[in-house]
């Protein structure tokens, strides 16, 4: 009886000590601001996103929205990805691309045009908040109407007021 008390205690500890050694491990990337072409001061885009990634326990749970206005010569355009489908994270050179179903809404003087589509945005974060040293953080979206044809809108920006943050951090118990 003793025996079968000493190995019930044992694998108890190392059922509890697996519990405790699992890692949480978070990627994700944020943003908010600004952004405009390279070669100029004036933005003709504001963008804010946020898309996120748990992974636990051999699970994964991703959560997130971006949207982008964007002023062009004809008026102005505005995606919203309500969730985020899909994310890829290279922390190390901190390049973030998510993915999803996606809504634009183009406002002109001819009307209003709304089109379901899907969206994939790339965004690098190239420095720090308030460094104005070295190249700025990027933003470059895409959306399609139909996946397996060129996008019917696209920008590529620099962020001239603001930040983009990629990142992917490890927790242990």
């Amino acid at each position: 009886m003793m025996k079968l008390k000493s190995l019930w205690v044992i694998a108890l500890s190392a059922v509890t000590a697996m519990a405790f050694s699992q890692s949480l491990t978070v990627r994700g990337t944020s943003g908010f601001g600004f952004a405009g072409a390279p070669d100029t001061d004036r933005p003709n885009a504001k963008f804010q996103f946020s898309v996120t990634e748990f992974e636990y326990n051999g699970q994964t749970r991703l959560f997130g929205s971006f949207s982008v206005e964007v002023r062009g010569p004809d008026g102005v355009t505005v995606i919203y990805l309500p969730r985020a489908g899909e994310l890829a994270v290279d922390a190390e050179n901190k390049v973030a691309e998510f993915s999803g179903n996606a809504w634009a809404v183009h406002y002109s003087r001819r009307g209003i045009r709304r089109t379901q589509g899907f969206v994939s945005v790339r965004v690098v974060d190239n420095r720090e908040p308030r460094n104005t040293q070295g190249d700025p953080d990027t933003l470059e979206v895409a959306f399609y109407t139909d996946p397996d044809a060129d996008p019917v809108f696209s920008y590529a920006g620099v962020v001239l007021r603001g930040d983009i943050l990629v990142y992917e951090r490890t927790y242990s118990r």
